[in-house]
């Protein structure tokens, strides 16, 4: 009987699993971007995180600390996002309005939005939404085609699918699209982190007009992406070691009823 070496298979389903997974928590968690910050006075710093959606901001006020949830918010027309911590939704909206317009929203966790327009910023520290959108695209892409890698290497892992595209060249070519589309969003992120100023003004008004000094790194929900993205890589070496192990092992042995004159009843 011919050795089927489908223990590669159901490796690849558990790597596919394990990717589903990863970037599961990577989006819905909120530690895209972390920061410890500083102020002037010694008697007031914080800290915050945020992810694709939500975050949260501490502040310590003398020796009371403040804990108050951030949100990611955007305005389509000016094709703008950032954080804000305002309680309410219209006051979130003002304050992003007037970020993306270059002027001074008064950086508190209220429930209204004081502009400052004295003076309007060349450089609006805020997310391009356009941006924004393009990477939940490919995120949620990669979550798809994650499930459909998984789905395709248990179906093969337990039964012969006759249709090319059900069989493994369909699990292989959906592993290569899931690890295509990881790449794609780390360098997306991670160069907008870099050269768009992300890094400096972090989107958020605390940070981007001074009132605090930020240290700034990306959190483990972008890590993630790597292990994320290096299971479909792996599934990928899996089908091809297999396939290439079928090929280097001996044909099964062949009966030929000609040799065995004998009346010999022959079972398949």
């Amino acid at each position: 009987m011919a050795v089927q070496r489908r223990g590669y298979i159901f490796g690849a389903f558990l790597l596919s699993v394990l990717c589903v997974l990863l970037v599961v928590v990577g989006i819905s968690s909120d530690s895209w971007v972390v920061c410890t910050t500083v102020a002037d006075s010694s008697a007031l710093d914080g800290n915050f995180r945020y992810g694709l959606f939500r975050g949260e901001i501490l502040v310590y006020g003398l020796a009371t600390p403040n804990i108050h949830t951030m949100y990611m918010t955007c305005i389509v027309e000016l094709n703008a996002c950032a954080v804000s911590c305002k309680t309410e939704e219209d006051a979130r909206q003002m304050e992003v309005r007037a970020l993306a317009q270059g002027f001074q929203p008064r950086a508190d966790c209220i429930s209204s939005t004081d502009v400052d327009e004295s003076h309007q910023s060349d450089n609006p520290p805020v997310i391009s939404f356009a941006f924004y959108v393009s990477l939940l695209v490919i995120l949620f892409l990669q979550l798809t085609f994650g499930v459909l890698s998984a789905a395709l290497a248990i179906i093969n892992a337990t039964k012969n699918p006759t249709e090319p595209v059900f069989g493994l060249p369909g699990c292989l070519w959906a592993n290569v699209v899931t690890a295509i589309l990881g790449v794609v969003s780390l360098f997306m992120f991670g160069i907008n982190w870099t050269a768009s100023g992300l890094s400096d003004h972090l989107a958020v008004s605390y940070i981007a007009f001074g009132y605090f000094t930020p240290i700034a790194s990306l959190g483990f929900s972008y890590w993630l992406l790597i292990p994320a993205t290096l299971c479909p890589i792996a599934n990928v070496g899996l089908i091809q070691s297999r396939s290439y192990l079928l090929e280097k092992d001996p044909p099964p042995p062949t009966i030929k009823l000609e040799n065995h004159s004998d009346g010999t009843i022959f079972l398949y």
